[in-house]
């Protein structure tokens, strides 16, 4: 996660410190590399690949040495592993779009959960989680904010960072995301003098 250095987390902590100076939000950012274990794919897309080149020698009108057969079909079975294996890009084409969707929303919610983000005196802890391998993000706000932001503009913060990972450049759209929701909570649930900020801006759960 090249893109996510010390640069943008240190101005991801100032953006987050300007949200919170303005609103009673207590936002908690995470970025994961993925939220799932997609090895098991890996398997199922390489042997795939062996099966039909395997197939193809079967039923060629071509006659193959037994030997060639079954040592190609195996060092083309451990090339697309080892391929699959080292390019996240490459094996999150083979990997169905639903199965991505489910395991980031379960990710997100358990580090909702094990993160006390739903544990702050009015209830205004809300998560933005962001995965890179499925390059999709969630949006998770407690009751309090549910309650206190309109249903529109819910979901104009989710649909706005829906688009983070559609951008060339995903940690200058998370920081420009935040941005906009900014206001959106500023308005609804203001700034109060005795708000403090009761969840640390680098929080990290390890699940």
């Amino acid at each position: 996660m090249k893109l996510f250095d010390e640069k943008f987390r240190s101005s991801l902590y100032e953006t987050i410190g300007k949200l919170e100076s303005e609103s009673q939000i207590e936002a908690v950012v995470i970025i994961k590399n993925k939220s799932g274990d997609y090895s098991p794919w890996a398997f199922v897309v390489a042997a795939a690949v062996a099966f039909l080149l395997f197939t193809f020698y079967m039923f060629a009108p071509i006659d193959f040495n037994p030997y060639f057969m079954f040592v190609s079909s195996i060092v083309v079975f451990a090339l697309v592993l080892f391929l699959l294996k080292k390019s996240d890009a490459l094996l999150s084409k083979f990997v169905p779009s639903r199965i991505k969707e489910k395991n980031v929303e379960i990710y997100a919610r358990a580090i909702f959960q094990k993160g006390h983000i739903y544990n702050t005196g009015e209830h205004t802890g809300v998560l933005f989680y962001c995965s890179v391998f499925e390059r999709q993000t969630v949006v998770i706000p407690d009751w309090g904010i549910t309650l206190s932001v309109p249903e529109q503009e819910m979901q104009a913060i989710v649909g706005r960072f829906s688009k983070v990972f559609k951008s060339d450049n995903p940690a200058d759209d998370i920081l420009q995301a935040l941005a906009f929701v900014s206001p959106i909570f500023a308005e609804s649930i203001p700034h109060r003098d005795d708000d403090i900020n009761e969840i640390p801006d680098d929080l990290d759960v390890d699940l």
